[in-house]
């Protein structure tokens, strides 16, 4: 392929994909060597429709459109963008998953890549909850709600039955309220399919930030949607927000928690990260342009859609809809060939001619040219004008078609697993949410990415025996997972936290081939428990009682952290021992530097004249001088580890304490058993 175009188009959404064509007709067959379309996919989706997907109105292929036949004569790569120069104009692609792909350059480069998806816009969001981007979205939330059907109704407990059907949608926007009214309609006319589901199962709840729906239309259609969402069972909560998602709960910013399963978001746009850092300006996030759509100082550099702050002509920026896009990429690529041919560019102005949406159950709401109406005649009319508004003669006549067979019969209810093989999961759990209980089998083992957990052991009684804490990079699970043994404690979350999960089969797959790893998981799954492993009758009360500081070496072997790595090695000779405790300028612990340590600097040909601090393990399970021996016997267990510094208040290593040291302590106070 070609490296030097006359004209380079980052993306293939509304206004790409219009800018493209236009050009392409002022161009006509020289356009396959002037200008090349890169996009992330090789088909255009249009977007208006996905509700209608979600409610299976629409078949998935039939709101798409391949790039390649829409386009006639110019040039398509289907392409990640990694990096754009915007001094030479020259565009990077990224690529790890796929044949390497030389850089382009441009004398026109055209930035219409659009706006992403901001996950952490809500914590717990992105483990949790369902989007409404790509296609790919729209059909993963159908095929949810069908399975979620399914499952409802095999489950005998009716509360159980209730969480399983109750769809939470966040955000009162198009997307959200078009969304929940075709979930509600889906849910409530394949209802009659699932005999022993009832009506009062069946729950949408839709949550909007604003004092009422649909902000663009105004408070008099937003009200109406409202109430007619709501005459159909819909519960409609506005002026909440979401602070919070689990897996079995959302939380609401009053503190009200709601119980959901499927959380659907249709909020949280954020600039595509691939323009958020390059040298232009910005408005809010987006890239600032003048009146002929040019990035402000640079010539021959354009931006136009959703990532793009372009002005209106009428003292405003175009909001981020398919009405704005479409004619930004026309005069985006009218003012480009006006440059070829020396003539003057013309600023772009277009003044809004309205709004609409569909709300589920053939009703819809409008405001078109200051005239805003709803019911049947608006849900016709938005209907069609999407319609003719879709490329292409054949995708219009498919969904012609898809809405005359809805009249008339049933929604496609087949539920087809299209999850791919997913080793590696994450959770959001928030304080006190409990991810196991003690006896529990589970099919999970988890690592702590961020947050802290509390680990509690209960006798028959329900007596505490011991509490502990698990922080980030601890993992537990693995008992039961290996050996099919019960949960011998609870996991309790003591604030917000982030777990990786494998699922059963993937964690047996993966340690059957790393046996080290499962050498390591069988020694932790199979030793007994705790209060196993400080009976008293393997440890003496005055033993477990005794301060650390009683059996520790008071003399522990120190040295500086900015000492070198030969340095180390002749300090560990001569102390005869194989752990250094590493220390600032203050004398306070920094890490540890064992003979392990040593042999991976040699190994990667390290000089023995490199600083030691980097060298060390920093993290560092120590323990506390006014800690007592039971105390320290647990950390040994929980941490799986065999020797530790002992910390004064100021963090200052005072001696070092082995479980050599406690098993010697424990042979000479305990008498001998005589037979």
């Amino acid at each position: 392929m070609k490296k030097n175009w006359d004209v380079v188009i980052l993306g293939g959404g509304f206004a790409g994909l219009t800018c493209a064509r236009r050009l392409e007709k002022l161009w006509g067959k020289a356009s396959a060597q002037r200008i090349l379309l890169v996009s992330a996919e090789n088909f255009f989706v249009f977007q208006p429709f996905l509700p209608e997907v979600i409610g299976a109105s629409i078949e998935p292929r039939h709101v798409t459109n391949p790039i390649r036949i829409v386009l006639r004569h110019c040039a398509l790569m289907r392409a990640e963008v990694s990096k754009i120069h915007l001094d030479n104009r020259r565009v990077e692609f990224d690529v790890t998953d796929g044949p390497e792909i030389e850089p382009v350059d441009a004398n026109h480069l055209v930035l219409a890549l659009g706006t992403s998806t901001n996950l952490r816009a809500v914590p717990g969001m992105m483990e949790h909850a369902l989007f409404l981007k790509t296609l790919a979205d729209a059909l993963a939330l159908r095929e949810h709600i069908v399975r979620r059907l399914e499952e409802a109704s095999l489950e005998p407990n009716p509360q159980h039955r209730k969480r399983l059907l109750h769809f939470v949608i966040v955000g009162g926007g198009y997307s959200g309220v078009e969304t929940a009214g075709e979930i509600l309609d889906l849910l409530l006319t394949a209802r009659r399919f699932y005999r022993n589901l009832d009506a009062s199962d069946l729950q949408v709840t839709l949550i909007h930030s604003g004092p009422h729906l649909l902000p663009e239309l105004g408070e008099d259609l937003g009200c109406f949607t409202q109430r007619t969402l709501e005459k159909r069972g819909m519960v409609v909560l506005v002026n909440q927000r979401v602070t919070s998602v689990s897996s079995d709960y959302i939380r609401l910013k009053d503190g009200m928690r709601l119980d959901a399963q499927n959380v659907v978001c249709t909020i949280g746009n954020a600039p595509n990260p691939v323009l958020s850092d390059l040298e232009a300006e910005y408005e809010k996030g987006k890239l600032l342009t003048d009146a002929w759509l040019r990035v402000s100082g640079y010539e021959n550099v354009w931006a136009i859609g959703d990532g793009a702050a372009n002005p209106d002509g009428y003292g405003h920026r175009c909001p981020p809809t398919a009405q704005f896009a479409t004619p930004l990429g026309k005069q985006a690529a009218d003012n480009i060939a006006a440059t070829f041919t020396h003539a003057s560019l013309r600023p772009f102005r277009f003044k809004m001619l309205g709004q609409m949406a569909t709300i589920g159950h053939h009703k819809g709401v409008c405001s078109i040219l200051g005239f805003r109406f709803s019911g049947l005649f608006a849900w016709w009319l938005t209907r069609t004008i999407h319609l003719l508004k879709l490329p292409g003669l054949d995708r219009k006549l498919r969904v012609v078609i898809d809405w005359t067979f809805e009249l008339f019969f049933p929604p496609d209810l087949n539920y087809w697993d299209l999850r791919k093989t997913q080793k590696l999961a994450r959770i959001h759990i928030e304080p006190y949410d409990v991810v196991f209980h003690q006896g529990e089998r589970s099919n999970g083992f988890y690592i702590v990415e961020d947050g802290v957990l509390e680990v509690t052991r209960r006798d028959g009684d329900g007596h505490v025996l011991w509490k502990d804490e698990l922080v980030q990079g601890d993992h537990f699970g693995e008992g039961a997972l290996l050996y099919g043994l019960a949960r011998r404690v609870t996991v309790t979350a003591k604030t917000q936290a982030t777990l990786l999960v494998f699922a059963s089969k993937e964690f047996k797959f993966f340690v059957d081939l790393f046996k080290s790893l499962r050498q390591l998981l069988s020694s932790t799954a199979t030793r007994g428990p705790l209060e196993e492993f400080l009976r008293p009758s393997t440890w003496s009360e005055e033993l477990l009682h005794a301060p650390v500081t009683d059996l520790m070496d008071v003399s522990p072997v120190s040295i500086s952290g900015s000492a070198t790595i030969a340095e180390a090695i002749q300090k560990l000779t001569e102390s005869h021992q194989n752990v250094l405790v590493v220390v600032d300028d203050d004398g306070k612990l920094t890490g540890l530097l064992t003979e392990t340590d040593l042999f991976r600097s040699a190994a990667k040909q390290q000089k023995f004249s490199g600083i030691l601090k980097d060298n060390v393990s920093q993290e560092v399970i120590s323990l506390q001088s006014s800690q007592l021996i039971h105390e320290a016997l647990q950390v040994f267990y929980m941490k799986g580890v065999k020797k530790a510094p002992v910390l004064d208040e100021q963090g200052r290593p005072v001696g070092t304490l082995s479980y050599l040291d406690l098993a010697r302590a424990r042979i000479q106070r305990v008498p001998p058993t005589r037979t």
